[in-house]
């Protein structure tokens, strides 16, 4: 029974990480369960999310009157829908060394506001979308420690990222549309540490994951630029962060198996990010394009997680879950980064020896939170939610 009871991380892994509306810009991350097995292990996750957020005051007076024949009204929703995937693929390659291959999607945001912004008089932007992926490759050697197996983890990972927003107005001019589109492959590392005793269903690792500083590189497109107005080669410097997670499970009764996990995110390292002239365009050197800055402002993000599984039988298993993470929005930034709490079940059910079907759905609530933006506005947002679903195959060979 232990070691079915163990098969039941995955569970919780898919109904507390997938799901659930982490701070900041994060979204999925890389599976490194398999490192912990034997043999080929892989893994496949998909999952949509389906955030519901909208402005409910705007200077005081309610977003909903704020509206326009065949335009909508500024309170409605501006967050749009999205998928994550995630796969890991893992294998033995001599004495206790294993090695894995991962994708992953961790950072993204997707706003479509339309004319919410134009009609509150609070900005010109109509949708911006944020996207990345991951590549990775970690290894991980294990061995005997006392009644269990230590593994010490590391690895790198290579990480691209694209930023697009649309202007209805460009920046600044009253003709004219315009449009930001940069992007960026950047590199960097996960080192940690897992300690498993199979007998109990005992897990416990710490995964560091470093920051990845980001060139971006594109054009910026506005009709006050004249000759350039069609694209002007711009970059803009930029930072995704650093990460530590602490994550435990044990087995406490024959088929019943509690878990939990601590991560803190470097968000902080998101403020102000500048856009530049690329050197030799407006100027010998790279100019500020005045109002072209992607505003965050944000503050360290806490994400704290904890529920209970249960074997029902040799072939399904389930589990529960509570998560709370601390909005990284501290009032002098634009967005609505609010603490979220989210309620997550999941389910497992082996199909035979080799292959299982996993699944969860998942419940948050976004709280209230009041932006101070940098030019006086204040937008109110009331206590919105977000639902999600997804699926997972795994496969032991």
């Amino acid at each position: 029974m232990a070691q079915n009871i163990l098969k039941l991380a995955a569970v919780a892994f898919l109904a507390t990480t997938s799901f659930a509306s982490a701070g900041g810009y994060s979204r999925g991350s890389a599976n490194l369960d398999p490192l912990l097995e034997e043999g080929i292990a892989v893994g496949t996750t998909f999952a949509i999310v389906a955030p519901n957020r909208g402005y409910s005051t705007i200077n005081g007076v309610a977003a909903s009157r704020f509206a326009a024949p065949g335009r909508g009204a500024a309170s409605d929703k501006f967050s749009e829908t999205y998928t994550d995937f995630s796969g890991t693929a893992a294998i033995d390659i001599v004495g206790g060394v294993r090695c894995a291959g991962s994708f992953a999607q961790p950072f993204g945001a997707d706003a479509n506001y339309g004319w919410s912004q134009l009609l509150g008089g609070t900005g010109t932007t109509t949708s911006s979308s944020l996207g990345s992926t991951e590549f990775g490759a970690t290894c991980s050697y294990g061995f005997t420690a006392g009644p269990g197996k230590l593994h010490i983890l590391g690895g790198l990972f290579l990480q691209q990222v694209e930023y697009d927003e649309a202007r209805a107005f460009g920046f600044g001019s009253p003709l004219g549309g315009g449009d930001i589109r940069l992007n960026d492959t950047g590199y960097g590392y996960r080192i940690g540490a897992a300690y498993t005793i199979p007998e109990y269903a005992v897990k416990a690792s710490l995964v560091y994951r470093s920051s990845v500083s980001h060139e971006l590189e594109g054009l910026v497109r506005n009709p006050d630029f004249g000759p350039l107005a069609a694209g002007l080669p711009s970059f803009a410097n930029a930072k995704t962060p650093a990460s530590v997670k602490l994550s435990l499970q044990t087995g406490v009764a024959p088929g019943w198996l509690v878990f939990g996990s601590v991560e803190w995110t470097d968000w902080s390292v998101l403020q102000q990010i500048q856009v530049f002239s690329k050197p030799g365009t407006l100027d010998a050197i790279g100019v500020p394009l005045t109002g072209v800055t992607v505003d965050a402002f944000f503050r360290d993000g806490l994400t704290v997680s904890g529920g209970v599984g249960h074997q029902f039988n040799d072939a399904l298993a389930g589990s529960l879950s509570l998560t709370w993470d601390r909005g990284v929005s501290k009032g002098r930034n634009v967005s609505s980064f609010s603490d979220v709490l989210t309620i997550a079940a999941g389910g497992s059910y082996k199909i035979n020896d080799n292959v299982s079907l996993r699944g969860g759905l998942a419940f948050s609530r976004l709280g209230k939170i009041t932006e101070n933006q940098l030019d006086g506005d204040v937008i109110g947002f009331g206590n919105d939610s977000s639902i999600a679903g997804g699926i997972s195959l795994v496969g032991k060979f």
